[in-house]
């Protein structure tokens, strides 16, 4: 081989021994800035995956609360006197009902819940229960269930009427 073959041949080989130390610091570098997006990605996923199903749960407890309310007796409006459901000492003097007060709610369940409804878990539910509302023989119901997810307090609000059943059914 001649001599400036061979110089031309080791020049080309001399370029793909292998990596530098700096191509290889960057490449990791490239590496770590990506592997740390998916971790962040994966952990913002969890936090979202958590509150969902903190804010299912809270639907599901206002709505049995409500199933529940429908079924009760003592919530029913009476057919002939009778004492009303609702004090009138919890009316919203701005709004003409109490359906708003959480501050003193007419009912609650006086216990944190579970998820499943049973006691000591992070949910609390109140309700507000107004008789005649928007009609004679209805009545008005909203149930509030919150909880704390970190250092926020969350809640979820459902409202519902309900008409008057055949009540002589249940006298």
């Amino acid at each position: 081989m001649k001599r400036m073959d061979k110089e031309k041949y080791n020049h080309v080989f001399a370029r793909d021994r292998g990596f530098t130390l700096l191509e290889l610091l960057i490449a990791m570098a490239i590496f770590a800035i990506g592997l740390l997006g998916i971790v962040k990605l994966q952990m913002q996923s969890g936090i979202g995956n958590s509150g969902a199903r903190n804010m299912s749960s809270a639907v599901n407890l206002a709505r049995n609360k409500i199933e529940e309310i429908k079924k009760v007796r003592e919530y029913y409006i009476p057919t002939t006197g009778g004492t009303a459901v609702v004090g009138t000492d919890l009316i919203d003097p701005d709004s003409g009902n109490d359906l708003g007060n959480w501050t003193t709610p007419d009912h609650s369940d006086g216990a944190s819940l579970a998820e499943d409804g049973t006691p000591g878990g992070m949910f609390t539910r109140a309700w507000n229960v107004v008789d005649d509302t928007p009609e004679t023989n209805m009545k008005s119901v909203r149930v509030r269930v919150s909880w704390v997810e970190g250092t926020v307090t969350r809640s979820v609000v459902l409202d519902t009427q309900i008409a008057q059943k055949n009540l002589d059914y249940y006298q």
